[in-house]
Parts: structure tokens; sequence; C-alpha cells
């Protein structure tokens, strides 16, 4: 599971909350196909995406503005726990706690396997055989 909480500018407190069960990549931005959705100049249509591993989480910033870690900012970023993000300079704080989770399975149709039917191929006589 993951949680990303939008926070107050002044007060570090949530003012608006998102919860994820198991899924393979999270997307913020401005666009509507987001799954966070944030109205503010400052964020890009796609800001980042957050990839799912087996063990963490992993930040991929796509935003022009960039994105922020204590004012430093970061392109590729491991989440394990917590941390608090500010999309662009001084765009909006997002706290993302999240916790380890199994890898989602695809968004693909699994499909049966069927075995391939055994068919017979013809080995050549070597010279000890009769024939």
């Amino acid at each position: 599971m993951i949680v990303f909480s939008l926070l107050h500018p002044h007060q570090a407190k949530p003012i608006k909350t998102w919860t994820f069960d198991v899924c393979d990549v999270l997307r913020v931005g401005r666009a509507s196909s987001s799954d966070i959705v944030l109205h503010s100049s400052i964020v890009s249509r796609r800001h980042l995406e957050l990839w799912n591993h087996e063990s963490h989480w992993e930040l991929i910033n796509f935003g022009a503005n960039g994105t922020f870690v204590d004012g430093k900012p970061v392109e590729q970023l491991t989440i394990e726990n917590q941390v608090v993000i500010r999309l662009g300079s001084a765009g909006p704080l997002l706290r993302i706690e999240c916790q380890s989770t199994p890898k989602a399975p695809t968004r693909q149709v699994a499909r049966e396997r069927k075995p391939l039917p055994e068919t017979s191929i013809p080995v050549p006589p070597t010279s000890d055989d009769p024939l």
C-alpha cells in the first residue's frame, strides 16, 4: 500500500490524501489520466511516476520544473518508507508513505499455455544401423 498526502504549504498538515493498494506504476501530474491530478502551473502534465519493485518504490522525475527532496533536485529516488517531495522549486508538497509490497501482477491477462504436441523427428541412420 502507498499513501500520498498533499501537505498545507505552511503547516505541513495533510489537506488531501490518496491511498493505493498494490499496483505497478502510479502517475502524478496535471493530466487527467494521472492517478493523482494536481492543478498547478508548476506541475507538469506528466510530472513523476512511482514504480513498484519487489522491495521498494522508485520515484522517477519527468517534470520540467523538477522534483525536490530537502531542497535538492532528484531525477530518481528509491523510497522504502516515507519521504516529503516538492514538485517544482516552489510547488506543492507531497508526503509519500509506502510499505514494501509484493510485485503487482501485470495488467495483461495471463493465458494458459498448452504443451506442444509431441512430434517424431526422423533421425538419419548411422553406419552401424542396418537399412
